[in-house]
């Protein structure tokens, strides 16, 4: 298979993609979304790379679309999408998993627990946003963020309000969500590829921070989920329609909560997730989409032999669901 990986930056983790995909025996080139341009035509669509035409060059493209240019590698993937090349994840599942808000909206609809979550426009609904999780002590999130940037942990109204508005002088989408404080410092990442939990650990600051990004300095280590929390988990990956994703949880009193859906989520590193389980990550993720593919090649030969089957008069009542 001839594989491109198509990513906003060249990161750790896109040159694993490479190296298992060769590893395995297929072909895989870096696409680096700035680099592409493309053609919208009826009859004629055009994928370019570098201002060369590579429209129909790659069996699979694997997304790994990040800040900040998540709606111009949204606009690329969908051209691919729209050309009827493979993928192994669509756009609309990773626009709505890079939006905070509207993935925790799609959690909630499929009864997945969250923790509860404020936002407003106005900042005459400081307050309510405030009130809506209980007051402080709350976290205050920007709405497309990574990697803990852009979290604050509010300890008072005031601060709250200071927060808020701040990030209002800049008109940036800021919610409030509730602060879960038997685990504040610690939280799991599951990393899902397809239906299946491939790894998951447990990351716990080193230095009293609120957080638990491994970016911000915290430690991880290997982790077996319960089975409530793999449930909760692979229904959530489902909620959004994404393959390829970690998934970000909280153990609070009330049981396993997800924080968030991170969509082109980091594996390589000193305390990521290959380094602290022993998982091939990368080749779990190629394995995936290879096989993905082979299934859409099997689908496609099987509904090309049934409908010559049924022009030629065969099978004149053959149900039309089968065509």
């Amino acid at each position: 298979m001839k594989i491109g990986i198509l990513t906003t930056g060249s990161k750790h983790e896109d040159e694993r993609l490479v190296e298992a995909s060769m590893a395995l025996g297929h072909e895989a080139d870096l696409l680096k979304v700035l680099k592409c341009s493309l053609r919208v035509s009826n009859d004629e669509p055009k994928i370019f790379y570098e201002s060369q035409d590579i429209s129909g060059k790659y069996d699979i493209i694997i997304p790994r679309i990040n800040l900040p240019h998540t709606v111009y590698g949204l606009t690329i993937l969908r051209q691919f999408q729209v050309m009827g090349v493979y993928t192994s994840d669509v756009s609309i599942a990773l626009e709505i998993g890079r939006d905070k808000l509207r993935c925790k909206q799609f959690l909630m609809s499929q009864g997945i627990p969250v923790p509860t979550t404020g936002y407003g426009h106005s900042k005459n609904d400081f307050d309510t946003s405030i009130q809506a999780v209980g007051g402080p002590p709350l976290i205050l999130k920007l709405v497309e963020g990574t990697e803990g940037t852009g979290v604050f942990l509010a300890k008072d109204e005031k601060e709250a309000k200071n927060i808020l508005g701040s990030f209002k002088q800049f008109d940036a989408r800021v919610i409030a969500q509730e602060f879960i404080e038997e685990s504040s410092g610690s939280d799991i990442r599951a990393f899902v590829v397809g239906n299946k939990v491939v790894a998951s650990m447990l990351r716990q600051s080193q230095d009293g921070d609120f957080r638990a990004n491994v970016a911000l300095g915290a430690h991880s280590f290997n982790v077996t989920l319960t089975d409530e929390e793999r449930k909760i988990v692979l229904s959530a990956v489902k909620a959004i329609g994404i393959n390829v994703a970690g998934v970000d949880v909280i153990r609070s009193k009330r049981g396993p909560l997800i924080i968030e859906i991170n969509v082109a989520p980091d594996f390589g590193g000193e305390f990521g997730l290959e380094t602290t389980t022993g998982v091939n990550v990368a080749k779990e993720i190629i394995n995936f989409a290879v096989r993905s593919k082979e299934r859409s090649i099997r689908r496609s030969r099987r509904l090309m032999s049934l409908k010559r089957w049924r022009g030629e008069g065969i099978h004149p009542l053959l149900p039309q669901r089968w065509q």
